[in-house]
This record gives structure tokens, C-alpha cells and sequence, in this order.
């Protein structure tokens, strides 16, 4: 083999900190846009049904 492919067990304490790091805030943006579109798609429901009568 050429080269040896890095793992992360390879990576120092400050990698693993900054992968950590982009993890937690990658996780947060997904968090953010599911819930956005679940807001969405449940206030187009709600649209939807009071328009055509059949909520209250």
C-alpha cells in the first residue's frame, strides 16, 4: 500500500473536537429543517380544512 488511510482513531484530540463540533451543528440545521416542514405540511392540513368547512 501506498498511503495509509487516516482513521479516526488516527486524529488528535482537537480533529476529534472539530468533527464533534461540525457534527452537533450539521445535526442541528437537519433538526431545524424537519421540524420547518413539518410545520408546513401540518399548516397546509390545517389551510386545507378550514377552507373547505370541515374543521370547527
Amino acid at each position: 500500500m501506498k498511503g495509509k488511510m487516516e482513521t479516526s482513531k488516527d486524529w488528535s484530540p482537537e480533529m476529534q473536537a472539530e468533527f464533534s463540533r461540525r457534527r452537533r451543528s450539521r445535526n442541528w440545521a437537519l433538526l431545524a429543517f424537519l421540524v420547518g416542514l413539518c410545520l408546513l405540511i401540518y399548516a397546509i392540513a390545517v389551510a386545507k380544512l378550514y377552507y373547505t368547512g370541515r374543521m370547527w
